[in-house]
């Protein structure tokens, strides 16, 4: 009997495997004229979109950043203190989220400021006005870098990891994040490929993540294996 996954784990699986199909066509075929096209006709949106997003960077930067505890952000000392709390005091076993997105967060945000360096795509700002050959990458002429999205990769990291564990939850949580993205296309300030790296990204991370037994508890390795006899027996 083949081996059965988890129904959240396979739609994570897939909307990574949509990432990295739909990330290089946005590279090579959508990301200038889509961004021409922004610039033309999405002008009159900038203002709401500025001000959503530095409404937003404000609540996390005082969430996250207002304090910190031996030199550590008080909001990851707050996101391992509630993981402690729920899983080993309350006994509560999705408290591993808290674990999962902490370890998203960090890690993401190191790979994404990474692949920025080494692939020094310019911003839709400078391609509308110097223009750029192919994906662009190893053009940019500053090293104010466009690929992936940090904006993108952080707040998907806070919430796709929460949307994954709670899927009755996924669409609303999911909102912000999204509408963080678009507007980030609307200022020109990234293009849509470097979103679709920094969401597939994310994911990947927190499919990887999600396997620690911590943050997903299993049947321990015996039982699993005496089940799986006595079920295909």
């Amino acid at each position: 009997m083949k081996p059965q996954f988890p129904p959240e784990r396979q739609q994570l699986a897939y909307f990574i495997l949509g990432c990295c199909v739909l990330c290089p066509v946005a590279l090579w075929g959508v990301d200038k004229p889509l961004a021409l096209w922004l610039h033309e006709d999405a002008q009159g949106l900038q203002p709401f979109f500025e001000v959503l997003t530095n409404a937003v960077d404000k609540v996390y930067m005082t969430l996250f950043y207002s304090a910190d505890l031996g030199g550590v952000p008080i909001g990851f000392v707050a996101l391992f203190a509630l993981f402690l709390l729920g899983r080993f005091l309350l006994k509560v076993p999705s408290a591993g989220v808290f674990l999962l997105v902490g370890l998203v967060l960090l890690n993401s945000g190191v790979a994404t400021n990474l692949l920025k360096i080494y692939f020094q795509r310019p911003r839709p700002d400078a391609f509308l006005l110097h223009g750029m050959t192919g994906a662009g990458f190893w053009q940019a002429t500053t090293l104010d870098y466009s690929f992936p999205s940090s904006h993108a990769t952080l707040y998907f990291s806070l919430l796709l990891p929460v949307a994954w564990q709670f899927p009755k939850y996924r669409w609303p949580l999911l909102a912000l994040p999204a509408l963080i993205t678009v507007g980030r296309l609307v200022l020109e300030l990234h293009f849509l490929g470097d979103a679709l790296a920094s969401i597939g990204l994310v994911g990947l991370l927190t499919l990887l993540f999600s396997r620690l037994p911590l943050i997903t508890p299993r049947t321990p390795f015996r039982l699993r294996r005496s089940f799986r006899k006595d079920f295909t027996a």
